[in-house]
């Protein structure tokens, strides 16, 4: 999948992998998360995922990524616990 201008890993290391049959695959190398500074934190309901978080606070559910970084409590791929505080960086 090629990687658009406009995403974060466009300046990633990356990786070359060899798979089991002996081809090779370019992997995107471990990135760093940023520091984020919280503007300021919710308590997430029963229906709160990443991307409707996202979606409500940035008006972009892609942004989704932003909420995870600012969040080491929270696996992106997971569902998000009612009750659990979550952290809402700002939209830079």
């Amino acid at each position: 999948m090629p990687i658009t201008r406009k995403s974060r890993y466009v300046n990633s290391a990356r990786v070359s992998w060899t798979r089991s049959d002996g081809s090779q695959v370019e992997l995107i190398g471990l990135t760093p998360r940023p520091p984020r500074t919280s503007v300021f934190t919710t308590t997430a309901t029963d229906s709160d995922r990443l991307d409707t978080l996202a979606s409500r606070y940035y008006r972009d559910p892609k942004k989704l990524w932003k909420i995870a970084d600012a969040n080491d409590q929270i696996d992106p791929f997971d569902a998000i616990a009612p009750g659990t505080t979550i952290d809402i960086p700002p939209d830079k």
